[in-house]
């Protein structure tokens, strides 16, 4: 993340890594689905390629429909992001494509899914890193924030699974140890003493 901060699409990268959305939804979005007072995105629709070209879609399903609240950092890098965006519409006038996308292209158009894709693998590359696809963000995510000690209901809400078994049993390999984690704390947090350093680390 260090090493694409200035590209162009370094917010969108941010925001996939800080709330694992499939890449439908992060093309899909649009600037009234997003409140950045609030610091909060409502997800209710995608951007989905068929047969190589980008079209409007809904959800995956109902549990995909969802509000999520975003991290300070990644509402800064999206107020940036939306300063270039209103600068490019200022410069391209009659010409400028007011999709009210997200993220877009100089002139407006919207990002195309598999051009993001492609993206995300070439500074990959450039950055030195092994093979990584796009759609690994969303598992970082998930992993991520599951070692963190988030709640896996709460992840599972989230990232839109249908159900919280259905993460447990996705991401069984990072739960070992977390269940000893939570009874220390709990027992901790509710009679004193020092909660042992979390070993799912």
């Amino acid at each position: 993340m260090d090493r694409i901060r200035f590209d162009r699409f370094y917010a969108l990268f941010r925001l996939e890594l800080t709330t694992g959305l499939r890449r439908a939804e992060i093309c899909g979005m649009r600037w009234s689905s997003l409140d950045l007072d609030a610091g909060a995105l409502s997800v209710h629709q995608g951007r989905v390629v068929v047969a190589g070209h980008a079209q409007d879609s809904q959800v995956k399903t109902d549990d995909s429909a969802r509000w999520i609240a975003l991290d300070a950092e990644t509402v800064r890098a999206l107020r940036a992001w939306k300063a270039i965006q209103d600068a490019e519409r200022a410069l391209y006038g009659d010409d400028y494509r007011n999709t009210d996308f997200v993220f877009t292209y100089e002139d407006g158009r919207p990002a195309h899914p598999d051009s993001v894709r492609e993206r995300f693998k070439r500074l990959a590359a450039r950055a030195g890193l092994p093979e990584i696809r796009f759609y690994d963000l969303r598992h970082t995510y998930i992993t991520g924030a599951l070692m963190a000690g988030i709640n896996p209901k709460v992840v599972s809400q989230r990232v839109g699974h249908t159900d919280v078994a259905f993460t447990m049993e996705t991401y069984q390999h990072v739960l070992p140890g977390m269940d000893e984690d939570a009874a220390a704390i709990a027992a901790a947090h509710l009679l004193g003493g020092t909660p042992r350093t979390p070993q799912h680390n």
